[in-house]
């Protein structure tokens, strides 16, 4: 159970995912060195290892990623129960969906950029991503337990305080 109920504030939760960001850039620096030139299956690797990243580290003990747990704050689900592996992987997967969605577009434009038509579609088609991919986070700035759009679907909260 945890100590405390207490909702994470969006700027703590910003601060870990921060670190939890500069741990996965070092994590996946091999990948970009020995990917760059394939850059489709860069993004799925990236994708791969920053799901797990995140699946392990939610659904164990800590229920907390690294930066979360350097921030004092860990992830549960609403009815105050731990994560299972499951619901950390789906809530991972969603997390980083519209990221790779959008890395894709943005390969599909560099493949197709001499048909003008298909590539202003695809670049409509970004800026759209690009706006859902910051409604996803912005909502927790207005909703009442700061839940992001993963949070809400997969109904879990970020709350301050450590695991006993």
């Amino acid at each position: 159970m945890t100590t405390v109920m207490e909702i994470a504030s969006i700027k703590r939760r910003f601060c870990a995912y921060l670190i939890d960001v500069a741990i996965l850039l070092i994590l996946n620096l091999l990948i970009i060195l020995l990917l760059k030139n394939f850059p489709l299956i860069l993004d799925l690797s990236y994708m791969c290892v920053n799901c797990s990243y995140f699946t392990y580290f939610i659904s164990s003990a800590a229920q907390a990623t690294p930066g979360q747990q350097l921030m004092n704050i860990h992830t549960i689900s609403l009815d105050g129960s731990k994560i299972d592996l499951s619901l950390a992987f789906d809530r991972s997967i969603s997390q980083f969906f519209l990221h790779l969605l959008n890395n894709v577009i943005a390969i599909l434009i560099e493949l197709f950029q001499e048909q003008n038509a298909l590539v202003s579609a695809l670049i409509v088609l970004r800026v759209i991503m690009l706006l859902l991919t910051l409604c996803w986070y912005l909502v927790a700035c207005f909703s009442q337990k700061k839940q992001t759009y993963h949070d809400m679907l997969f109904d879990t909260i970020v709350v301050k305080g450590t695991i006993k």
